[in-house]
């Protein structure tokens, strides 16, 4: 590994917990997660060649990671789901009673459900903008998407979240 290879390298690192985020919002799994997340690190190392704007490396990485999982749910067969049990849990530290500890978890497991009920196209553009923090402009290039298209769905996606949770709060 040369000098130049080594810093790309740290620099694709950077970004792993965006990464990390973005294939555990649109796998199974948390296992699954790092697995794909492997995979993502080892195609971008491979193409290295292929970073025309340095300044954009992080919306690079993470349009290969969207690819890697959608590859990887392609291949089983099957549509990807946002893990419900391993998506990142809100804190619980200034909840003091049994009973707001377990209404708290209660609200992120209706979340949870909420977002894997979502059609995939609604669930990814929400992964993406919420969990790898994705500009809409962001959102737009990775997705291959017009802006206006990207905001509907995103809209669709929250409106319909907001109206599971409040089905399920009923």
């Amino acid at each position: 590994m040369t000098a130049s290879d080594d810093a790309i390298f740290r620099r694709l690192l950077d970004f792993r917990e965006d990464v990390f985020a973005v294939c555990l919002g649109m796998a199974r799994n948390a296992s699954d997660a790092e697995d794909l997340c492997h995979d993502v690190f080892l195609k971008a190392f491979a193409r290295t060649d292929g970073i025309r704007r340095p300044g954009a490396l992080r919306v690079w990485l993470l349009r290969i990671a969207r690819t890697t999982c959608l590859d990887h749910h392609r291949r089983r067969r099957r549509l990807s789901t946002v893990s419900v049990e391993d998506l990142p849990e809100s804190s619980t530290a200034d909840i003091r009673t049994p009973a707001s500890i377990s209404a708290a978890a209660e609200d992120v497991r209706r979340l949870k459900d909420a977002i894997a009920r979502l059609p995939r196209k609604q669930r990814e553009v929400l992964v993406l903008r919420e969990y790898g923090e994705l500009s809409y402009e962001d959102l737009s290039r990775t997705l291959n998407l017009r802006p206006g298209t990207v905001m509907s769905r995103l809209n669709r996606a929250r409106l319909a979240v907001a109206s599971a949770m409040e089905e399920s709060h009923d």
